[in-house]
């Protein structure tokens, strides 16, 4: 049985400029299932990713695989 990890990506104008947009549509292409948030007020540490109701500050795609 597979666990399913939730994932949210904040698309605040901040998270968006530096990749969080990208990011979600990588992880999409992945496979998973990713939430677009409203921003989430964390833009000094942009891109935000939420992995399992917690946040990965400056997110990249090798942090955020991490996580799942």
């Amino acid at each position: 049985m597979s666990c399913k990890s939730t994932i949210g990506v904040c698309y605040g104008p901040r998270c968006s400029d530096f990749g969080g947009r990208d990011m979600a549509e990588e992880l999409r292409k992945m496979g998973h299932e990713v939430e677009d948030l409203d921003c989430q007020s964390l833009c000094p540490h942009a891109p935000a990713i939420r992995v399992h109701d917690r946040f990965v500050h400056k997110a990249t795609m090798e942090k955020v695989i991490e996580k799942l």
